[in-house]
């Protein structure tokens, strides 16, 4: 088993309101003139055998990509190698080139609502402008996953299968006392499974509120707006499995 080592990102400045125009994204909304500053992005590195033999899928045929560095210098590969300029892509995801220039060079870190749109512009996994194509190995040790922190949100998402390709992947969450997915519920276009670990958690599923506690589940169907509260004074925790992979 490769080593591996958790790699935080630096401290962000507070978000402006005139460098994005966000809405709310998976799990996650933005909070404007609120003063928290921006969101954290961590990851897990690490290093692989070379020589490994390219999947026999239809990924395949697109040029395999190992993992980035940190989010912005995903963004920034997966840009150039589809021949978009900064202008071009910011256009499409309702960003300033200002602000998709401060996220590729880590000045800053994109939002959840900035990084769903940009992984929808490309079609991809929010998740795989960290862990890139690349096939890893298929045991992912706990304290290897790769993360997704986001401060001021009282949440943490790390990928537990080892990657976001294929018919599904796998989420942890992780939500501090009175944290929440987001302020309101929103849809995408997957379904998916939550399993309770730990704690105490209300799902808010297009409406209507359900009360879960460690091992209850729940399914959401494709395009039910749904969020995760943890109203308790302890920490829960969830396991998401995610069809087709869309975070």
């Amino acid at each position: 088993m490769p080593n591996a080592r958790l790699t935080p990102c630096g401290r962000v400045a507070e978000a402006r309101d005139d460098l994005a125009l966000d809405d709310p994204g998976i799990g996650c909304g933005d909070e404007r003139g609120s003063g928290r500053r921006g969101e954290c992005v961590t990851r897990a590195s690490e290093t692989r055998e070379q020589g490994s033999a390219a999947p026999s899928d239809p990924l395949s045929l697109e040029p395999v990509l190992a993992n980035a560095p940190t989010i912005g210098e995903g963004i920034r590969r997966e840009r150039l190698r589809r021949g978009l300029t900064l202008a071009q892509l910011a256009s499409q995801v309702s960003l300033t080139v200002s602000a998709l220039s401060q996220i590729e060079r880590g000045a800053s870190d994109p939002s959840i609502s900035s990084l769903r749109r940009i992984a929808q512009a490309f079609g991809i996994p929010m998740f795989q402008f960290l862990v890139g194509t690349d096939r890893r190995d298929i045991v992912v040790r706990r304290n290897n996953r790769t993360k997704l922190t986001f401060s001021g949100r009282e949440a943490e998402y790390e990928l537990v299968s080892p990657d976001s390709i294929g018919e599904f992947e796998v989420l942890g969450l992780t939500l501090a006392p009175g944290g929440a997915t987001g302020p309101i519920a929103v849809s995408h276009l997957s379904e998916e499974c939550s399993l309770v670990l730990r704690g105490h958690i209300v799902a808010e599923v297009a409406g209507r509120l359900y009360e879960l506690d460690a091992g209850d589940s729940i399914k959401v169907h494709r395009e039910l707006p749904h969020r995760f509260v943890n109203q308790s004074s302890a920490e829960a925790e969830l396991i998401i499995v995610i069809s087709p992979p869309t975070f």
